[in-house]
């Protein structure tokens, strides 16, 4: 076993450089000029493969409140494809930037702090939650920052998402790392799981209870499978609704009390 007082992460080279190959740490702390990022352009808008294309792009500068993480792993969310196809809006037509960098999930470590922030420090083992807001608002001070007019996710209606070797995010998007979790598997739930949660018990007093029957619509995909654990969790009855039989044992294994395959049925709208 590993001594948990060590770094989860090695591989730092001694050398001060502006560019970085994939897979190179620069020395902790240290901030290259520029770095290799998955970035969108307007005019190459199509499926993934055509519109994310590898580039190298300045690493970005941050502000107060802000802080630089480099990334160790990078949460795939459908939104990327959207912002890469430019559909059913482009997100360029939200940020207005020069390129897109999608990703809305990740982990990493703290590179740099912003004068202001108080609750990180280089170094630090964290993961990104995507909600950002401008904090200036009764919403976003003792009210739901989702309804706040400032509130955009993080790597689709922003362009500086997780697809790059550094990320730029506001403090307050920080999560320590949990230890027990890789940190592929640190960076691929937070905005499904945040999403299934609030659904499920973020619209007080309308939340789900013990013994409640709850029909989760796919149930095997990015947000059906914490809202099928989240269900199962809180003591209510999961129902899960999937399209393939063989993702059956699947739903199972998460909880579900049971499962419908909706292509049995003609019933839908």
């Amino acid at each position: 076993m590993a001594d948990s007082a060590a770094p989860a992460w090695t591989g730092q080279t001694a050398e001060a450089k502006d560019l970085y190959e994939l897979g190179e740490i620069p020395p902790l702390g240290h901030v290259p000029a520029k770095m290799y990022a998955w970035a969108i352009r307007r005019e190459r808008h199509g499926p993934p493969e055509q519109s994310h294309q590898l580039e190298v792009l300045p690493v970005w500068d941050i502000g107060d409140d802000e802080v630089l993480v480099y990334v160790m792993a990078a949460g795939v969310n459908y939104n990327g494809v959207w912002a890469g196809l430019g559909e059913p809006i482009s997100p360029f037509d939200v940020h207005k930037g020069e390129y897109h960098i999608a990703g809305s999930d990740a982990s990493g470590i703290v590179w740099k702090v912003g004068a202001k922030v108080k609750r990180w420090k280089v170094g630090d083992e964290v993961i990104v939650h995507c909600n950002r807001d401008d904090g200036d608002d009764e919403e976003c001070n003792g009210g739901d920052p989702m309804f706040s007019p400032s509130q955009r996710i993080w790597g689709y209606e922003t362009g500086d998402g997780s697809f790059a070797q550094f990320c730029r995010v506001q403090s307050r998007q920080l999560m320590k790392r949990p230890q027990h979790l890789t940190w592929e598997e640190a960076a691929c739930y937070t905005l499904t799981l945040a999403t299934a949660y609030r659904m499920l018990f973020g619209h007080a007093p309308h939340t789900v209870r013990p013994g409640q029957n709850v029909l989760v619509w796919g149930a095997s995909g990015g947000l059906g499978v914490f809202a099928v654990q989240l269900c199962a969790a809180s003591g209510a009855n999961a129902i899960a609704v999937i399209s393939d039989d063989t993702k059956r044992d699947y739903v199972m294994s998460l909880g579900a009390k049971g499962v419908i395959n909706r292509k049995d049925f003609e019933c839908w709208g």
